[in-house]
């Protein structure tokens, strides 16, 4: 009687973690319009951590906005062309963009930090004729890292330190080079290589939220996760642009089709990191979904639509 009461036991403990490990994302209702106007195109929403802004520029990268999700208020934080790669600042108070101005009939670049309440802006270096790379947050938002094949620099992000939280030193951060991804800490001046293939083009990188599993492209073929240490690779088939969700069970990205010259069609799926899921989450919306983000409650996918130019919401469930 003792065996079968165990058996009992393990068998509903196989089954409640076979119904937590199959738990399927549902959408509930149909995409809203959060940003759109006539004769604009805004694109590439994020979310800031806190959840109660969304960031976007507009076609060509052009500017910057973020509306506040408590009064559906927006308003421009900048007009200058920094809408490529930008990111947020953990406290939600700052967005890190590379800056790009015609100057002497010549494109070049410079970091800046943005203060979304104020509208300020700190340059945190002089414009350069060249800067491939994307600027990232480093040790807790207190530096900025800049990656070129030969070299790390970092800069001081002239962001305060967070009360009550501890002193972030030597965390690492990790990065494309040329060919390949890369891990560094600051002060150290090299990267370690943790590229699980030779002779590739990655593209698109991003970390999990709990900094185990890394999120990225390879050009012309898949999109694919895997540990931090390079380990654990796991092939999530065709797709671009992943963000992840806040618990890391799943990624969202957008899997398009195109003629050469625009998308022809293209939809939001959530990937399932361990169950294998693929979960078309905008079929039957007939609208073209782009660069799709997750909200830090878990609950909301942001995404825009070139063929519209808006920003939407899709309110989702996990069940």
């Amino acid at each position: 009687m003792k065996y079968l009461s165990n058996l009992t036991l393990i068998l509903l403990i196989l089954a409640v973690s076979s119904l937590q490990l199959n738990a399927q994302i549902t959408v509930v209702g149909e995409p809203e319009v959060l940003i759109g106007g006539e004769n604009a195109e805004y694109m590439n929403p994020r979310w800031a951590p806190n959840g109660e802004y969304l960031a976007f520029t507009s076609a060509r990268n052009i500017g910057l906005w973020m509306v506040d999700l408590s009064t559906n208020q927006t308003k421009q934080i900048t007009d200058e062309t920094a809408g490529f790669g930008f990111s947020w600042s953990n406290d939600s108070e700052s967005i890190l963009a590379r800056v790009s101005e015609y100057e002497n009939r010549r494109n070049k670049h410079a970091i800046t930090v943005y203060d979304v309440e104020s509208g300020t802006q700190n340059r945190i270096t002089d414009l350069r004729n060249s800067m491939p790379a994307i600027p990232k947050w480093a040790n807790a938002d207190q530096n900025i890292v800049l990656i070129t094949d030969d070299s790390i620099e970092a800069f001081e992000s002239g962001k305060e330190e967070t009360p009550g939280a501890q002193k972030a030193v030597n965390q690492r951060f990790y990065v494309l080079k040329s060919g390949s991804i890369a891990t560094g800490r600051i002060p150290e001046n090299s990267t370690a290589d943790i590229s699980p293939f030779e002779n590739a083009e990655y593209i698109n990188l991003e970390l999990s939220p709990d900094g185990s599993k890394l999120a990225f492209e390879v050009y012309g073929g898949n999109l694919y996760v895997m540990n931090i240490d390079g380990t654990g690779l796991k092939d999530l088939g065709r797709a671009n642009r992943p963000r992840w969700s806040p618990d890391g069970e799943y990624v969202v990205a957008m899997v398009a089709n195109d003629n050469g010259y625009q998308f022809t069609e293209s939809n939001i799926y959530a990937l399932g990191v361990e169950n294998n899921a693929r979960i078309n989450l905008t079929e039957g919306t007939n609208l073209i979904a782009t660069n799709p983000d997750w909200s830090p409650t878990g609950d909301r996918i942001a995404f825009d639509s070139p063929e519209t130019g808006n920003i939407y919401v899709l309110t989702i469930n996990k069940q």
